[in-house]
């Protein structure tokens, strides 16, 4: 009977609405924790995927940034007069300046020459001297026959910089 009375009293206080709420209260404790732990979870991964897609672009701006860098230390220019180009040993001379200030390499396999937009073989070109160094001056020899008027030389290096240059024969 002892066992009875306080169960007796807990179920009338509970039809009185004044019985303990501790059962409801563990429960609700246990589900606000669940939810942190959860939110924690979400926050941390999308910090992680933020950080990744930071570092990422980071990465990216700085391997861009020294690829730009590089390109503008390579520059080259054609200093010929457009209007009297010198023929040697029946091929056409052209003066090509390194204005950067890195060298690059002077070969015909590493220059690709145009003439209005016709490619010149490397067996057509004769490059001397083989490497470019800041303010050197390279000639260029080009074995082909070309019309009087105007024509249009492109001479693009191995770093891709290329200039044009209008001449008249």
């Amino acid at each position: 009977m002892i066992q009875i009375k306080p169960l007796a009293n807990l179920l009338l206080l509970e039809k009185l609405g004044t019985a303990p709420k501790v059962i409801l209260m563990a429960s609700s404790v246990i589900s606000e924790i669940i939810l942190f732990i959860v939110s924690l979870l979400v926050a941390g991964t999308i910090a992680g995927g933020l950080y990744i897609v930071t570092q990422d672009l980071a990465d990216g701006i700085s391997t861009r940034g020294a690829i730009i860098a590089q390109n503008l230390r390579v520059d080259f220019t054609i200093i010929n007069d457009p209007e009297n180009i010198p023929v040697l040993d029946e091929a056409y001379v052209f003066y090509i300046k390194n204005t950067g200030s890195e060298e690059f390499s002077f070969t015909s396999s590493t220059i690709i020459v145009f003439i209005d937009g016709n490619l010149i073989p490397p067996s057509n070109l004769t490059l001397t001297p083989s490497t470019l160094y800041p303010y050197d001056i390279g000639e260029l020899r080009i074995s082909t026959t070309l019309s009087s008027g105007y024509h249009k030389l492109v001479v693009v290096i191995e770093s891709g910089k290329r200039r044009e240059f209008v001449f008249k024969i």
